[in-house]
């Protein structure tokens, strides 16, 4: 005999019973009426319980779904702050250029690469013809001068930087004058070459471009004098070294100025 069975036996026997004293006895005694309340209320518990604990789960499922709906929200809203706030980045990159070195800015774009070894003689970006990108743009940051544009795709450029063999940029010293052509040596320094002076050039000066070779828009900041080599007696133009101002190994976006 099944427990579900036995157990509903056990009831009509205890209502049976209730019927007996009550008919016969009148009054049925505490006792009794609490032992044939017991199966009656187990019964009863055992059922709210189970109810009881089917909605427990029931919104225990629900409350781990809306807990994954808020977790994935959150992450969405995260990543769009996240954007805004490199567009903001940029944005404000752009301004400062503007501001301290052309007017002529053009747009913004995210270094996706560069050259191998510790000089980065050439780095890539993410945008090209497709956002007005052309050969010939000078490429800067706010810290100084990076390079100019050498190679365009619909989505893409190269820039080859001041620290390239190749790169050849027309300078002058901040606030001594003078005209020379910087030029990039392995290893990551420039050298300023076929400079002639207006003031002795000291270490500790700061070069900037200048409108020789008419590539670049006067006054940015290409970097800072470290030694100034012994002048050749039959030469009068001097050369010295110059650590570039932009440390380009750790650049994420720069800015594309007009050509000029």
């Amino acid at each position: 005999m099944s427990s579900l069975l036995r157990a509903w036996y056990v009831f009509l026997a205890a209502g049976l019973l209730t019927f007996v004293f009550s008919a016969f006895v009148g009054r049925v005694p505490t006792s009794v009426t609490a032992a044939v309340a017991l199966p009656q209320n187990l019964l009863s518990g055992v059922g709210t319980n189970s109810r009881l604990t089917l909605e427990a789960l029931a919104d225990r499922r629900d409350l781990r779904a809306e807990l994954a709906r808020l977790h994935t929200h959150v992450s969405t809203l995260e990543q769009s702050n996240r954007r805004l706030e490199l567009d903001l980045q940029s944005l404000q990159q752009m301004l400062a250029v503007r501001q301290d070195q052309s007017s002529g800015v053009v747009t913004s774009a995210v270094v996706t690469g560069g050259s191998a070894g510790p000089a980065l003689s050439r780095l890539s970006i993410g945008k090209g013809s497709r956002a007005g990108i052309l050969i010939d743009m000078p490429v800067t940051v706010p810290d100084g001068l990076v390079g100019i544009v050498t190679g365009v795709t619909a989505s893409a450029a190269v820039v080859r930087t001041v620290i390239d063999p190749q790169s050849r940029v027309g300078v002058t010293v901040r606030g001594k004058g003078g005209q020379g052509i910087s030029v990039g040596e392995v290893g990551g320094r420039i050298r300023v070459t076929r400079f002639i002076e207006d003031a002795p050039v000291e270490v500790g000066d700061l070069v900037e471009t200048s409108s020789y070779g008419g590539l670049f828009p006067n006054g940015i900041l290409v970097g800072e004098v470290q030694a100034v080599l012994p002048p050749d007696r039959n030469d009068l133009r001097r050369s010295f070294l110059v650590q570039p101002a932009v440390d380009l190994s750790t650049l994420q976006d720069v800015v594309l100025l007009a050509p000029q």
